[in-house]
C-alpha cells in the first residue's frame, strides 16, 4: 500500500533533502507536494489529502503548530522536523506526537514513518495529541502524558499518577482512581521522561512514586512509603539518604 505525504519547510534545500531521504528509504511513501509555508501547505493538504505531513516548526508568519488551525479535516499524521531543545523533545514523546531532529537520521526517519502509519488507525486524533503537546510546552513543564494501551492511547494528567511499578520490559502505571495500566515501556524510560518533574522520585529499582501521593513515611523494617491508595512501597537502602533530603525539603 502506498501512502501520500507532503513536506512543509521554508528552506528549499531542506525540502529537497527530506524528499530524497524519504524516496530512498521509505518506498511505501509517495511525496505528492511540497510547501514553503503554512498557507500553501493548507492548499496542498486540501488538494491531495495526504496520509502523512512532514512539517518544520519554525517558519515565517505561521509556525508548524498552527497548521491544524487552518485545515478542514485532520485525518493525517504529523511528523515534525525540529531542532528544539531537550525539554521540547521530551514533550513531543509524552504527547505521542512524532518528531525528527535535524539533521535527520535515516534510521529514525524510517521508524517515524512506520509509527505514523500505525497511528493512522489509533483511536486518538492528531488534534488531541497536538493539544496535549501544546499544553506541555506552554509552561515548560510536563502536565499530561499519552500512554499506549491496547486500543490506542490514554491521556493522563501527571497529577493523577500515584506510582509506577516495573515488570520486566513493562511498567504498571497506578492512577488515583484505582486504575492500573500495563504499559509497554521500561520503568527507566518513565524515569527519564519524568526527571524534570520534582514530584517524581525513583524510590526503588522497581518503583517511581509521585511524592504528592505520599500518605506516610515508615522508617521501621527497612523503610517503606504508604501511598494515597494504601499500598506500601519499599525504600531502597541506597535511596534512603536522597529520599530523606527530599522529605526535609518539603517538610513544614
Amino acid at each position: 500500500m502506498t501512502y501520500k505525504a507532503i513536506i512543509i519547510d521554508d528552506e528549499a534545500k531542506a525540502r529537497r533533502l527530506l524528499q530524497v531521504l524519504v524516496e530512498e528509504n521509505c518506498p511505501e511513501i509517495e511525496i505528492v507536494a511540497q510547501a514553503e509555508d503554512v498557507p500553501n501547505a493548507v492548499k496542498a493538504i486540501h488538494q491531495y489529502k495526504p496520509d502523512i505531513v512532514f512539517s518544520d516548526i519554525d517558519m515565517p508568519v505561521y509556525n508548524g503548530f498552527q497548521l491544524l488551525d487552518f485545515v478542514d479535516k485532520t485525518d493525517f499524521e504529523l511528523i515534525y522536523c525540529t531542532a528544539h531543545n531537550d525539554f521540547a523533545l521530551k514533550a513531543f514523546e509524552v504527547s505521542a506526537v512524532d518528531y525528527l531532529v535535524k539533521p535527520i537520521q535515516i534510521s529514525l526517519l524510517v521508524k517515524a514513518v512506520e509509527k505514523a502509519i500505525r497511528l493512522r488507525n489509533a483511536t486518538s486524533t492528531i488534534t488531541q495529541r497536538l493539544d496535549t503537546l501544546k499544553e506541555n510546552l506552554k509552561e515548560h513543564i510536563l502536565k499530561k502524558i499519552a500512554l499506549p494501551v491496547a486500543d490506542g492511547l490514554r491521556f493522563v494528567e501527571l497529577a493523577d499518577l500515584v506510582y509506577l511499578e516495573a515488570e520486566g520490559a513493562y511498567t504498571h502505571v497506578i492512577l488515583k482512581d484505582g486504575t492500573k495500566l500495563l504499559i509497554s515501556k521500561k520503568l527507566k524510560e518513565f524515569e527519564t521522561i519524568l526527571s524534570d518533574n520534582k514530584n517524581f522520585f525513583r524510590i526503588h529499582r522497581s518503583y517511581v512514586i509521585n511524592t504528592d501521593a505520599i500518605q506516610q513515611y515508615i522508617k521501621s523494617d527497612g523503610g517503606s512509603i504508604l501511598m494515597s491508595n494504601n499500598v506500601s512501597v519499599p525504600v531502597a537502602r541506597e535511596r534512603k539518604d536522597d529520599f530523606q533530603k527530599l522529605i526535609e525539603s518539603i517538610r513544614l
